[in-house]
């Protein structure tokens, strides 16, 4: 018998990851997303350029403590509208790029923006003629309109589209 016990698999941790991941990508409404979401929130996933490796120890905490509240280096600012919808202004648009996130269902959202906006921010809307069409086609094409969004924590979000998956810490109010 203690064979088997030492032998057979380990269900206690199996419950235990269940719970974590149904709490986080089980949330069938869109308050279990939106609830308490506003806030200024940095970009880790961009800031620590970890590509799939984990951060050194500290690295997290040192960016939310170096970038967060400071001006010229801003977060995104979200904003909530109602219990199905919010709006982010994006980290370093000065407020000036802003996507808007209502709920479709469990964890996906539609995101709509001025194009206008995202050409602006990316200079796009400086390069003219056919090329500069082309451009700003494929960059409308890659900005995919729906987002699944997690709230691993209060503290951690998480947005995934086809192309990429962004992680955003909240910053200290």
């Amino acid at each position: 018998a203690l064979t088997a016990a030492i032998a057979g698999p380990a269900y206690a941790q199996t419950d235990d990851d269940f719970t974590l991941a149904n709490r986080i990508f089980g949330q069938p409404t869109a308050a279990g997303v939106t609830a308490d979401i506003e806030g200024e929130w940095l970009p880790l996933s961009t800031l620590a350029n970890l590509k799939g490796a984990d951060p050194d120890p500290g690295l997290i905490t040192s960016l939310l403590d170096r970038i967060c509240g400071n001006d010229p280096v801003r977060g995104a600012v979200i904003t909530e509208i109602d219990e199905g919808s919010f709006e982010m202004a994006a980290p370093n648009s000065g407020g000036d790029m802003v996507y808007r996130f209502d709920w479709i269902a469990g964890s996906l959202f539609h995101r709509s923006f001025d194009p206008a906006s995202l050409f602006s921010m990316l200079k796009l809307d400086t390069i003219e003629g056919e090329r500069g069409s082309e451009i700003r086609a494929r960059t409308l094409e890659g900005a995919a309109s729906q987002v699944n969004v997690y709230r691993v924590s209060a503290e951690l979000i998480v947005l995934a589209e086809s192309r990429r998956v962004e992680i955003y810490g909240r910053c200290p109010a």
